[in-house]
């Protein structure tokens, strides 16, 4: 395996996240990692990455299993390290991570999806409430006490606010990091995309946009399949589809989530939300549509073009 074409200039620590643990990992030649801002797709498209690799709708052992998280900070990193060491299959990995925080091999494919960040934001404030909420928190803390190396008293989640409109002025001006403007109460969306972005013309980089996925599951999953080497037989393709659709998934939980700290803990509640576009614009004001707008001006023009998406503005 060749040295990191891009060595990490950021460490991202959270109660959730250390990036200093992907220092850790030895990659194989065709590793794929999966790197999405928080809600921007990411177990959705484990899902269909695990579909391309395993090529059956039935997948042979949960998916949060198959491909973990490698940078939660609470789950020991050996333990992650062993289980993705044992793996015979093509592996495939989860991460939150910007590129200026991951070691970036060229012998790796990596997946990126970017959602446009008004979606993004509304769906951000369902899943820090739900994980926030009783349940959740009394679950992630009798997960990390039987699987996590830290205790549950240091576990402190940000308090988020319940008014929709206060926790947007939060998410568009304030982030877990200094460094960063927007994406409270985690990292920046828009750094993500934009750390991507900007070595997007390397060959083993993808970029999904959420709304394409949305639209036209199936041509994104092919076009998946090309970046990654991955022949699809076309009889089979609707079937492996099919299993990927938000209904399918929400249907079928017991094929996501572990028994681990992850199962034990995000299975709780409705994780998958919703999982469609343009509800900002029956919630959002004016002013508030301009805090989206400045923090978008700290994008590329052409990245902007291509995040920003409206399909009920053309209805």
């Amino acid at each position: 395996m060749s040295r990191s074409a891009y060595p990490p200039s950021r460490v991202y620590r959270s109660e959730l996240l250390d990036s200093t643990r992907w220092n850790s990992f030895t990659p194989r030649p065709g590793d794929i990692v999966i790197s999405t801002a928080t809600k921007a797709g990411t177990t959705w498209t484990q899902r269909i990455v695990a579909s391309l690799v395993f090529q059956t709708v039935r997948l042979p052992r949960p998916l949060m299993e198959l491909s973990p998280w490698l940078d939660m900070a609470m789950v020991p990193l050996s333990d992650v390290l062993a289980a993705l060491d044992r793996q015979p299959h093509r592996r495939f990995i989860k991460t939150h991570l910007p590129l200026d925080a991951l070691p970036f091999h060229p012998d790796v494919r990596y997946v990126v999806v970017g959602r446009d960040l008004r979606d993004l934001a509304l769906s951000t404030h369902h899943h820090a409430r739900s994980m926030s909420s009783p349940g959740p928190r009394a679950a992630l803390a009798a997960a990390v006490r039987a699987h996590g190396d830290g205790a549950p008293a240091s576990l402190r989640l940000p308090e988020v606010p319940e008014d929709v409109h206060a926790f947007w002025r939060e998410f568009f001006t304030r982030s877990a990091y200094p460094w960063e403007s927007d994406g409270w109460p985690y990292n920046s969306p828009t750094h993500h995309l934009g750390s991507w972005w900007e070595h997007r013309a390397e060959p083993n980089i993808c970029l999904l946009h959420y709304q394409d996925m949305l639209d036209d599951l199936e041509g994104q999953t092919r076009r998946l399949a090309d970046f990654l080497g991955i022949a699809v037989d076309d009889r089979t393709l609707p079937a492996l589809v099919r299993a990927c659709t938000f209904a399918e998934m929400k249907a079928k939980k017991d094929e996501i989530w572990d028994s681990g700290l992850t199962g034990s803990a995000l299975g709780t509640w409705d994780f998958f939300h919703k999982g469609t576009s343009g509800q900002w614009r029956a919630q959002c004001s004016e002013a508030e549509l301009a805090l989206h707008e400045r923090a978008l001006r700290r994008l590329p023009e052409d990245l902007r073009r291509w995040l920003v998406r409206d399909p009920s503005a053309s209805a």
